[in-house]
């Protein structure tokens, strides 16, 4: 029998195996905003040639850490097909056409779609608070096994997406993804103030979502980006600071832990989860105690991280237009 398997790529980026089909959802590898942002845990290991004929690619939406260009031109084949949120506006359709690809399933908004014994469902958010790039999640059953990959959205009709239900694991967002409070000139102890109540309102967030799904199991997912930068290295989350905005999924897990959720389960990239109804088998790509060391040495791991990238980010800087306006 050929179980349901998530390969786990790297912030909102999942490789979904099922008996009929495969998916490829959000890969990014590229680093994001002129290098400021990478993949955390790094996904530098993942086998991407893995990820080049999948049957279908789902891009949830076009930021950057989930809509990577570069990767989807050099890798993934012009012969996948892609599903498409239903969006008021085709950017996403135009920039992945601009990439090459031709085959489009159109779903419509919170509307299952049944293709070759799987099962899909595409939530779309095109409230003008999603921003004109929208933002959306997808749900995927094939007859045994459904899970739900919220990534960064936040869907608002929880009746018509649970109506689908119940989910055997869902993957959310936990943690800060931009830039308040931290660069905004507030006295000292006003920016501790707001960073608090910040990760505290998205972790709690998060945990709403996760408590009105009810699904078996829970990945966090989409989480905090590293910074290797020079300039915003210390903005990562080294020890657990309560007013940093950006916690890792293990400080995440531990939080459900201590609000009674003990469902939570840890994914990295390179980490195989095979998935049932009652089971969550996960393969981790490095020996536990390797994999624990990224979250309880954290400043040793992006410091070895950040100078295995610094020779990109320089390039990067140098490649900028000087004394021109771009």
């Amino acid at each position: 029998e050929i179980l349901l398997e998530i390969t786990f790529l790297g912030q909102a980026g999942i490789y979904i195996e099922t008996r009929h089909g495969s998916i490829l959802c959000d890969p990014w590898f590229n680093p994001a905003y002129f290098a400021s942002w990478f993949p955390f845990p790094s996904n530098e290991k993942v086998d991407r040639a893995r990820l080049t004929n999948p049957t279908y690619l789902y891009v949830s939406h076009l930021h950057h850490d989930h809509y990577d260009p570069q990767f989807l031109r050099e890798y993934v084949s012009k012969d996948t097909t892609v599903l498409l949120p239903a969006y008021p506006i085709d950017l996403l359709e135009r920039a992945l056409r601009g990439l090459g690809f031709t085959k489009f399933i159109y779903t419509q908004n919170a509307q299952p779609v049944e293709i070759d014994g799987l099962r899909l469902m595409i939530m779309a958010m095109t409230a003008p608070i999603d921003g004109p790039l929208g933002d959306s999640g997808l749900m995927v059953d094939d007859g045994e096994t459904r899970i739900f990959n919220q990534n960064d959205s936040r869907p608002i009709d929880i009746d018509a997406l649970n109506s689908y239900g119940p989910y055997d694991a869902h993957f959310v967002q936990f943690s800060g993804a931009i830039w308040y409070p931290m660069v905004y000139q507030y006295p000292e102890k006003m920016l501790q103030a707001l960073g608090r109540k910040k990760r505290e309102n998205e972790m709690a967030r998060a945990l709403r979502y996760i408590k009105e799904i009810n699904a078996t199991f829970v990945v966090p997912s989409a989480g905090p980006p590293s910074f290797l930068d020079d300039h915003l290295f210390e903005f990562n989350d080294f020890d657990r600071n309560p007013a940093n905005t950006f916690p890792d999924q293990q400080c995440f897990i531990e939080y459900m832990q201590e609000q009674g959720q003990n469902q939570g389960r840890l994914m990295i990239p390179g980490t195989v989860a095979t998935i049932t109804k009652e089971s969550f088998l996960t393969q981790h790509p490095f020996p536990a105690a390797e994999v624990e060391a990224i979250f309880t040495e954290k400043r040793a791991y992006l410091e070895a991280y950040r100078a295995r990238q610094m020779p990109y980010i320089e390039a990067q800087k140098a490649s900028w237009p000087r004394g021109q306006v771009d």
